[in-house]
């Protein structure tokens, strides 16, 4: 009996040595234009990590594709200026991403899967959450999905807090 509680102490320990290094892991980093950022999200240790750093940022990025949200990573963002310079850029994008800019007006260039899209922001010292969508971007996957709601009706949840915009190329 002592050998099993013995062991299972042991492996509840190395589970969480397993998440806080998983933690340690994602770090404030910084582009070649200076700008600090933070972005992860893929797995629910990633996605608690993240939380630490949400009041550091007044931008966070959500990155999602299909009627359904599904989260996407490798997302390509280019942020410029209003005189069109570039301030930011990141090739491959976790689904969430934290990021600080300078209070002004910005252009974001987002691409996933050869499709590309643009937000305008202005950013200032308050928090902004800004979710981009790529409405086409698994179409049979919504399929799938809207194929399982016919089937089984579910609550319809209003959908307010997403600004999806639409694909282009």
């Amino acid at each position: 009996m002592l050998k099993q509680w013995s062991l299972c102490i042991a492996l509840v320990m190395a589970l969480c040595a397993s998440s806080a290094c998983l933690a340690d892991e994602i770090t404030i980093q910084q582009d070649e234009h200076g700008v600090d950022y933070v972005t992860g999200g893929i797995g629910s240790e990633e996605v608690e990590a993240l939380e630490a750093f949400k009041k550091q940022f007044a931008l966070y990025f959500l990155f999602s594709e299909g009627k359904i949200g599904r989260l996407v990573d490798g997302v390509n963002i280019t942020i410029v200026d209003a005189k069109k310079q570039t301030v930011f850029s990141l090739d491959a994008a976790a689904p969430r991403l934290l990021l600080n800019l300078p209070t002004g007006k910005y252009t974001v260039i987002a691409s996933y899967q050869g499709n590309s899209q643009r937000y305008t922001l202005n950013s200032s010292k308050k928090h902004q959450r800004i979710i981009l969508n790529w409405k086409n971007a698994s179409i049979d996957e919504d399929s799938r999905e809207q194929n399982r709601q016919e089937e089984s009706p579910a609550e319809e949840i209003p959908n307010d807090t997403r600004a999806e915009l639409p694909a282009h190329s």
